[in-house]
């Protein structure tokens, strides 16, 4: 790399580094997390940091297997570092998300050219589905950093088999964030080894000693976790989290074959015109002439996670993300084009302007998803015993519970188990106004004993006023 490009190369990313950072970082900590599954990656990370148990995963005191334990000891770090609060509870993910951006950069300048790469890295941060889980307290965003890095090293690889070792070392750590939902790298290196000839790449010894480093950082934990708790390990870990959501949809999760079409048409904004024509574009131009190896290798890479996620039974928007440095690079490619380098300023200044116009489109900054729980939760402290589990009527919001008020939960989700549970005595729940008054408010609570013991909004925590 010459000094003018060195040069270049500084300026964009003197650019790209404080207003990624700004973007993904300001008012981080604002709002409440949301249950499914910020508060409850969030409140797993928060054991660890109460029991000192940084090996054994738990929530509510029970063992945890469902994913494994990167992106939660992380969180646990900046709990150390930061405090428990959401913005520690997030601040992983926006770092990933930071690190997705300028790995964006970096591929786009090494496959086209500099500024491609430089109005990819834009094209990502600005689209409205990426900056929501970058700033989004899951594990989505690192396993999307995490993969990326792991392809861009694959790609350098081919000159250098150093990079073919640094590449397992990131799948190593894409396995660690999010289990087998790593293993959608793979499809993209074969699948791009045999359309461009170069299965040699994957015959080298650099290739699979960094196979076997993958392998070295993502089984310890799991064989230990295999051996030392194996049904239990077996059944959620394996069992539900990977055959059970492959085969069939989960939770409700269910879409046909296009859902993952309709989650570009209303989540990639603002760029979903330009996306749905680059990238049959780069399929086009990919099965017209595989000779350019680039776009083969961002063609692989959109198709391949795209068809994967399509053929998994359960479906969830997030899925997708991992394919969205390369479909934002086939949206640069097109508006490289359009605005020649020479139109610098104006794409840099046109970036703010629609930057701006996200934050009261999308409300990225204002994000309150379980104001009503984080309200309540210091009379629940005050009032629940820590080791009762605290019932829910009608509202489903465990983690947020486990995370703002320290408490397990329980669900009753009619007034049959509402009622016998009240005869039992004792009793402790969380209950909305509107289904408090369906069940005949302030005279059902005296009928039966109860009274309200503290309020929020539009929200009560009732007790036994024994």
């Amino acid at each position: 790399m010459g000094f003018s490009s060195q040069k270049q190369t500084t300026q964009d990313l003197l650019f790209l580094l404080p207003v990624t950072l700004f973007f993904l970082l300001y008012k981080l900590g604002s709002g409440s997390l949301a249950s499914w599954d910020e508060a409850l990656y969030a409140s797993v990370a928060k054991e660890i940091v109460r029991g000192g148990d940084w090996f054994h995963l738990r929530l509510d005191d029970q063992l945890w297997f469902d994913k494994p334990p990167l992106g939660i000891w992380m969180t646990a770090f900046f709990y150390k570092l930061f405090g428990v609060n959401e913005f520690s509870a997030r601040f992983f993910s926006a770092l990933c998300g930071a690190g997705t951006v300028i790995m964006t950069y970096f591929l786009g300048r090494q496959l086209l050219n500099r500024w491609t790469g430089f109005i990819g890295a834009l094209v990502l941060l600005s689209s409205s589905h990426f900056i929501l889980f970058a700033r989004f307290g899951m594990l989505d965003a690192p396993l999307t950093f995490f993969m990326t890095l792991a392809l861009y090293f694959f790609w350098l690889g081919q000159g250098k088999n150093r990079y073919l070792i640094f590449s397992g070392i990131a799948i190593g750590l894409a396995v660690m964030t999010k289990s087998f939902a790593a293993f959608l790298v793979f499809p993209v290196i074969w699948g791009y080894a045999c359309f461009s000839g170069r299965l040699d790449v994957l015959g080298r010894s650099s290739y699979w000693i960094g196979v076997m480093i993958a392998v070295a950082i993502a089984l310890p934990w799991n064989l230990y976790e295999l051996i030392a708790h194996h049904d239990l390990f077996m059944n959620s870990a394996v069992t539900q989290h990977v055959f059970a959501r492959t085969f069939r949809a989960l939770d409700g999760h269910e879409g046909n074959w296009y859902f993952y079409i309709r989650v570009l048409v209303n989540k990639y904004h603002p760029w979903v015109l330009p996306a749905v024509v680059t990238a049959p574009f780069f399929l086009f131009k990919t099965l017209r002439d595989r000779g350019n190896k680039e776009i083969l290798f961002l063609t692989v890479w959109m198709f391949a996670i795209f068809g994967s996620v399509t053929l998994i039974r359960t479906k969830l928007s997030w899925y997708l993300l991992p394919a969205y440095p390369a479909l934002s690079l086939s949206v640069a490619y097109a508006l490289s084009r359009l605005f020649r380098e020479k139109y610098a300023l104006f794409v840099r200044l046109m970036f703010i302007v629609i930057m701006a116009l996200h934050v009261p489109y999308s409300h990225i900054f204002d994000y309150d998803y379980s104001r009503l729980i984080k309200g309540i939760a210091p009379a629940v402290r005050a009032g629940a015993p820590e080791t009762k589990a605290l019932a829910l009527y009608n509202y489903h919001e465990s983690p947020a519970v486990s995370f703002y008020a320290g408490r397990g939960s329980v669900y009753l989700d009619s007034p049959e188990a509402l009622n016998a549970r009240i005869k039992e005595g004792g009793l402790q729940f969380l209950i909305r106004d509107v289904d408090l008054e369906s069940l005949g408010g302030a005279a059902f609570l005296a009928k039966r004993g109860l009274e309200v013991k503290a309020s929020f909004e539009t929200i009560r925590f009732v007790t036994s006023k024994s």
